[in-house]
Order: C-alpha cells, then sequence, then structure tokens
C-alpha cells in the first residue's frame, strides 16, 4: 500500500514517516535494517490473501442430502401380499376371503412397479364388493385412478364419466411419522372410497373400498399399517 501525505514530510522534521518494505524499514530518508517480529495480533489468518475464504462444507446442506437419500430408500415395494402382511392388515374389511394378487409394471407408465391385493368373495360382475390394498413405486395413482386396478371392476371404474366426488388433502400424526400425506377420494354415492398415502421416494399406499360402506378412518389404519410393515 502506498501511503500520500497530505503536505511534504522533511527528512529533518521531528515527525518519522515508516513504511514496512518486505523486512526493511525506511526511516525518514535513509534505509535502516531492523530484525523485527512481523508477526501481526490477527495470527495465522494474516498468511492468508485478502479476500479470500477457506472453503468448507456446509454440514447442514449434506445432512439435507443424506435425510433426503435415507427417505427415498425407506420403502420397498413387497414381494408378495403375504410378505406385506395384507390378509392380516385388512381383516375384517374384506368381504371375502378370495385374494387375487396381481403385480408388475404400470400399464403406459414407464419405470413402475405395483403390487395389488384384493379380497371379494369371488365374484367378478360389476357391482362386486372388494376391498384393494394398493403399493406403486414410480407413479401417483391420486393423480391417475386407473393406476389402481380393481380386477373384476373395470366396467364400474369408467373415471372419464361425470362422477360426483368429495376430495380432502391432509395428514395425521401417524402419517407424519412416516413422512407422508394423506388424500381422501370418495363418490358422493358411497360407491367407492379411496385413501391415498403419499410417502418419500415416489412411493404410495393405497387403500380402495368398492361397494363397501367402510369409514375413513378404517382406510387410514390399513394404509398406514400397510407403510409401516414394508419401512425398511
Amino acid at each position: 500500500m502506498r501511503l500520500i501525505p497530505s503536505s511534504p514530510l522533511s527528512c529533518l522534521g521531528t515527525a518519522v514517516a515508516a513504511v514496512l518494505i518486505g523486512g526493511v524499514v525506511l526511516v525518514g530518508c535513509d534505509a535502516v535494517d531492523l530484525d523485527l517480529d512481523l508477526s501481526l495480533s490477527g495470527g495465522d489468518g494474516a498468511d492468508a490473501p485478502d479476500g479470500e475464504a477457506s472453503a468448507s462444507p456446509d454440514p447442514d446442506a449434506e445432512d439435507t442430502e443424506d435425510t433426503e437419500e435415507q427417505d427415498a430408500s425407506a420403502y420397498g415395494l413387497p414381494e408378495s401380499c403375504e410378505a406385506a402382511g395384507a390378509a392380516q392388515i385388512v381383516g375384517d374389511l374384506a368381504p371375502g376371503t378370495v385374494l387375487t394378487e396381481e403385480s408388475g409394471e404400470v400399464d403406459g407408465v414407464e419405470d413402475t412397479e405395483q403390487l395389488s391385493c384384493t379380497f371379494s368373495d369371488g365374484g367378478t360382475g360389476p357391482g362386486t364388493a372388494s376391498f384393494t390394498l394398493v403399493f406403486t413405486s414410480g407413479a401417483d395413482p391420486s393423480a391417475n385412478p386407473d393406476v389402481v386396478q380393481v380386477p373384476g371392476a373395470e366396467a364400474e371404474m369408467n373415471w372419464e364419466v361425470d362422477v360426483d366426488v368429495d376430495v380432502d388433502t391432509y395428514h395425521t400424526e401417524e402419517s407424519d411419522d412416516l413422512g407422508g400425506d394423506l388424500e381422501y377420494v370418495g363418490t358422493v354415492d358411497g360407491s367407492s372410497r379411496h385413501l391415498y398415502l403419499e410417502l418419500p421416494g415416489d412411493f404410495y399406499v393405497t387403500a380402495v373400498a368398492y361397494h363397501e360402506d367402510v369409514e375413513r378412518g378404517d382406510l387410514e389404519r390399513v394404509v398406514l399399517q400397510a407403510a409401516g410393515q414394508i419401512r425398511n
């Protein structure tokens, strides 16, 4: 740094101008070598170039990334309805003891997997009562109800027609513990009731009561228990 005084300095004056240049002190007009301790009270930071800050990782950002990765891998598609404990979870809500199990990629949606467990009395005609527990990975069934396929009931599940439905998106303490949100979709006439549990990692658990009088609280119990059952 070059110091420019407001008035010329005299070599004979009583004031002394001192400028440190590479370990040599200029006093007045003569150069004098001095053995000085040039360490500053600021500590080691004096050696670092001005404006250059040491780069250190943000621990909060790393923790957030780790949490997201853990959440994304927290749930996995069960190998079968038996492995998911579907019969025990559905329990008395099943209108019959016949289990129809379907698994594989969702039709028309790439990079998806789904396991469907439907309980009924074995009937396949329109209006047959059934209760279905569905696990879906990679596709949001609430955005496209056709993703949730109930065997034997396709003829009645024409979602292109004008049907009055009640829709409610919410969460509970139990869903918060699982890291998920709930969405209820039910027809006004009560012919079908869907409850979707959205979980981290683009994973969904859905309970569908078709032609059955099932309370929303029972649907909640099913999807929450099912999610807890498959949690890694």
